[in-house]
């Protein structure tokens, strides 16, 4: 399957927040399943939060892999470096903006998730095109996004006790 790249970029970007915006009441509608837990968010904290950017991102980037047959390791190591930023950026704008004004607000929540969705996909994009030697072998790669899976599952259940973990 062909697909122009800008094309791929928006789709990624609107599914990823669309998929997103479900994931944050998934655990809500499947009755607190233990299952949609480990996808979806079970509760306020900014930690559980990320799942809803790393999971579609994970999904979507499945799709390029399968689908559109992009597999080249300096791919994957792109879209990881960018999910990074982008959940980066969520912890670091949510922190800021809370520690500034002493509260949380949702529109600047929404605005902050949007902008992480953006951050993702665009670095992910430059990393790819501008950076040819920004590449780990694909097991390398592989690896990671399991470690990053396993620490979703893992602080899921039983978190740290570390200011990321509370809920707000």
């Amino acid at each position: 399957m062909k697909i122009r790249e800008g094309t791929n970029l928006l789709l990624g970007i609107l599914f990823t927040i669309v998929a997103g915006v479900l994931l944050h009441f998934a655990y809500e509608w499947s009755m607190e399943n233990p299952f949609v837990a480990l996808f979806a968010p079970v509760n306020e904290s900014v930690w559980e939060h990320l799942k809803m950017l790393f999971f579609p991102v994970f999904l979507y980037t499945l799709f390029e892999v399968i689908v559109l047959f992009k597999t080249s390791g300096r791919f994957l190591t792109s879209r990881i470096a960018g999910v990074l930023l982008g959940m980066f950026f969520i912890v670091a704008a949510f922190f800021t903006y809370t520690g500034i004004s002493g509260k949380d607000f949702l529109a600047a929540d929404i605005l902050i998730f949007v902008f992480s969705v953006l951050v993702t996909f665009l670095c992910s994009r430059y990393f790819e095109v501008q950076c040819p030697g920004m590449h780990l072998p694909l097991l390398a790669n592989y690896a990671l996004l399991l470690l990053l899976v396993i620490c979703f599952f893992s602080f899921t259940f039983s978190p740290p006790g570390l200011p990321m973990f509370y809920t707000v």
